[in-house]
């Protein structure tokens, strides 16, 4: 191929890629240089950095799964490509930033802050529904969902969008939360652009953009 390619390891949608074969793409195919891991299983991801890592050192880890983005960095993992980065991506930059500069405690607290918004997003709605609805709260229109809905299902959107409401008001990421939730922090718009701006910004300088 003439250009680099990233594997998709997603054993909740696909047949899951095991280590002997990420290991036998990365010494064979020089274009193969990344793989996304959304396992979500940190030895798998371990056993996969321990293997191919030695042949080649200029190969990507990203881990997929957003609820471990703190642990898998601390294993080594290069970074992560999160679906929660779409709708808070002023949480996941400020998660790997901390990680990064080595201030777990900081990092831990907001790893654990993710994780419900995270849960909510995947599992309360058929995916990505949940993602899209929470696109939707923050002023971004995602367009009409490929497969129809079922009235149950459009019911299940509703509660959902509530529980995302009060979930994203808790970060300050909605100006008008629903019943009972309470904004407490507030968020800039142009520190959104900031961070859009800095990440594409580094692809650019690695040659992914």
């Amino acid at each position: 191929t003439p250009i680099d390619v990233t594997l998709y390891n997603i054993p909740m949608f696909a047949s899951p890629i095991d280590v002997p074969t990420v290991l036998k793409l990365a010494e064979e195919c020089p274009r193969v240089v990344a793989i996304k891991d959304s396992s979500g299983d940190l030895p798998h991801m371990m056993r996969m950095i321990a293997a191919v890592r030695p042949v080649r050192p200029d190969f990507a880890f990203l881990t997929g799964w957003d609820a471990a983005l703190m642990p898998m960095l601390l294993i080594g993992c290069d970074g992560g490509t999160n679906a929660t980065s779409g709708v808070a991506p002023e949480i996941t930059r400020k998660l790997f930033d901390l990680t990064m500069a080595g201030k777990i405690d900081e990092a831990r607290d907001l790893q654990y802050r993710l994780l419900p918004l995270f849960d909510t997003m995947l599992y309360s709605a058929e995916f990505p529904d949940g993602f899209r609805a929470a696109l939707k709260l923050r002023g971004i229109e995602p367009g009409p969902s490929r497969q129809p809905r079922s009235a149950v299902q459009e019911q299940q959107l509703i509660k959902l969008s509530d529980q995302l409401q009060c979930l994203l008001a808790a970060e300050g990421f909605t100006s008008e939360p629903a019943s009972g939730c309470k904004v407490e922090r507030s968020v800039d718009p142009e520190h959104i652009a900031k961070i859009v701006q800095g990440v594409v910004g580094e692809l650019k300088k690695r040659g992914m953009a």
